[in-house]
């Protein structure tokens, strides 16, 4: 898919939770950011064109890159290109994780209401259905006081729960910036509770069917079905292959974007 075709339902999606993702970076004063997907990869590479040219990217918490590409690769392979390294004074991310000077985004397993995290195990603690890689950076990060992202492409009963079935990250500390970007719109966890800050305009459906995240509301919160046009110019220009959409499509249209993406690459 190119830029100047139709984008269809999950390429509109795509847009609007990287752009949003992409405007919360640019605007959150962090100094590194850990892309783990192709979609946090190219909203990191928007924040720098919204304001922050010196934001850091890391790869999985390794190597820190001047002009990654959008890709699929990830990992070293993905990240590093022609030019040098900019560490920009970065030498330990897991230092500057620690210190509340990072940001993440991620895409748990299982997300609850109360902020734990889970990458292990679906089913009972020891006895699980489905077993899943493991905790991975879930501890750290969720320690951490360093703003986290939850970047999920589907508001899902599955993922969204009351009470995750293994606990990978512990309930974050009171302070800490946690952020769930999802179809169904933006939620900030505060005083131990997810807030809605805004919503699309399918959330209503969405919502009803996750009332164990137990999602709090005001009842004016604004409604957005698009990022605002600077973040939408910034993504179109780092991602012109729109990458991004690869996250948000399912079924037989994911399939055919990432072998597109992969052959892409491979070129």
């Amino acid at each position: 898919m190119s830029a100047g075709e139709d984008r269809g339902p999950a390429g509109e999606l795509a847009d609007l939770l990287v752009g949003a993702l992409a405007r919360q970076i640019a605007e959150s004063g962090i100094r590194v950011f850990a892309v783990t997907s192709p979609a946090s990869m190219v909203a990191a590479l928007a924040a720098r064109e919204l304001g922050v040219p010196r934001l850091a990217i890391a790869g999985g918490f390794t190597a820190l890159d001047a002009a990654p590409t959008p890709n699929v690769s990830l990992g070293e392979r993905g990240l590093l290109g022609d030019r040098a390294a900019f560490r920009d004074q970065v030498f330990d991310t897991f230092t500057l994780l620690a210190r509340g000077r990072a940001g993440v985004a991620t895409a748990p397993a299982q997300l609850d209401s109360a902020g734990r995290t889970n990458l292990s195990g679906i089913g009972p603690p020891g006895a699980p259905q489905i077993a899943l890689p493991g905790a991975r950076g879930l501890p750290d990060n969720n320690h951490s006081p360093s703003r986290i992202w939850y970047l999920l492409a589907a508001h899902s009963p599955r993922q969204l729960v009351e009470r995750v079935d293994v606990v990978c990250g512990s309930v974050p500390p009171p302070q800490a910036v946690r952020v769930l970007l999802t179809p169904a719109g933006c939620f900030e966890l505060a005083g131990g509770r997810w807030q809605a800050r805004w919503l699309t305009p399918g959330a209503e459906e969405l919502l009803a069917t996750t009332p164990g995240l137990g999602i709090e509301r005001n009842g004016g919160e604004p409604v957005l079905d698009a990022p605002d046009p600077e973040a939408a110019a910034a993504i179109a220009s780092v991602d012109p292959d729109r990458v991004r959409d690869i996250e948000f499509a399912s079924g037989s249209e994911a399939g055919r974007l990432w072998a597109q993406a992969v052959a892409r690459e491979a070129g």
